[in-house]
């Protein structure tokens, strides 16, 4: 019934975690395919001599994350897709609750689940599920879908783009907007089914480029979801006030910026007021994280309280 799309880069000393999770799933009814990205430290090596047969292990050039999901979408058996980072884990039962939800839904075509940095519970039982019509109208500062916990019926990537090779930040959220406005509607699990590990995913640096971001894409005229919807129209904008302040430390994306924020359809001028603080603020509060704490409650509160 599933596929399991684990994409594999240098990450040799948690594959194994991440593939063991899934074949203790209480449910047997998967594939797991690896997609080594060009690992140099040995990981494919590791995959090929520990799981044999039990995995479906394809190898490319380093071309990146989205190639890497792309390449293991085109190879998948099974109509629903389940993605895997190959750092992070599931719960036994991950797959038995997604199927659940599927049986209960019929021709549901998107599901994702919550998520634990802190260990995940030994049994869960009776979890809450909710079926999502407006995710737009929910999913401002919670986009509640991630890599690691969504499925998703095959269907989507046979009649749309997926996974954007050229998205250096926001390629797999790119993918649920999309996939939900494709679908209309979801269903969430509100059951931390997903291990989601902070000390293994480490550092990006500096940020990439605006325009190697989400932010930047989803307000490209060919985008994919229709200006006509006044929820995307209104979550669009929410999206980028709330978070494009963390890349205005670099004097390139600040002009960008700007240039995206003067796209907006709604204004939210309480949420806008950052932004007219100069680069040099910028600058000096990407070095204090109190400072840049700050910045991000207040934007919070906004659409929290405010612009609800």
């Amino acid at each position: 019934m599933f596929s399991v799309i684990i994409p594999l880069y240098n990450k040799v000393q948690f594959i194994s975690r991440s593939i063991d999770s899934v074949l203790n799933q209480s449910i047997p009814d998967f594939e797991i395919i690896v997609v080594d990205d060009g690992s140099t430290d040995k990981g494919r090596e590791l995959v090929s001599s520990i799981y044999g047969s039990k995995v479906r292990l394809i190898s490319q050039s380093n071309q990146g994350v989205s190639a890497a999901r792309n390449l293991g979408i085109r190879n998948a058996t099974f109509e629903y897709l389940a993605f895997l980072d190959a750092d992070d884990r599931w719960h036994p039962d991950f797959l038995y609750w997604m199927k659940h939800v599927l049986d209960k839904y019929p021709g549901l075509g998107m599901v994702g689940s919550s998520y634990s940095s802190n260990g995940l519970p030994s049994k869960i039982e009776d979890p809450k599920i909710s079926l999502i019509e407006d995710y737009f109208g929910q999913a401002d500062y919670n986009t509640l879908f991630t890599s690691s916990s969504t499925v998703l019926h095959k269907s989507f990537f046979r009649e749309k783009v997926g996974f954007k090779p050229d998205l250096i930040k926001g390629e797999d959220v790119d993918v649920w907007f999309r996939a939900f406005d494709w679908f209309k509607k979801a269903c969430y699990i509100h059951a931390p089914l997903m291990f989601y590990d902070l000390n293994a995913s480490g550092s990006l640096g500096a940020h990439p480029k605006l325009e190697q971001t989400i932010f930047a894409d989803m307000y490209r005229e060919e985008y994919g979801i229709s200006d006509d919807s006044p929820s995307w129209l209104a979550f669009r904008d929410k999206y980028l006030l709330l978070n494009l302040f963390q890349y205005f430390d670099q004097a390139h994306n600040f002009l960008i910026g700007k240039k995206l924020l003067r796209q907006r359809r709604n204004s939210y001028p309480m949420a806008y007021l950052p932004y007219l603080l100069p680069l040099s603020f910028f600058k000096f509060a990407f070095h204090n994280p109190r400072l840049k704490k700050l910045i991000r409650n207040y934007l919070k509160f906004c659409f929290r309280y405010i612009y609800i």
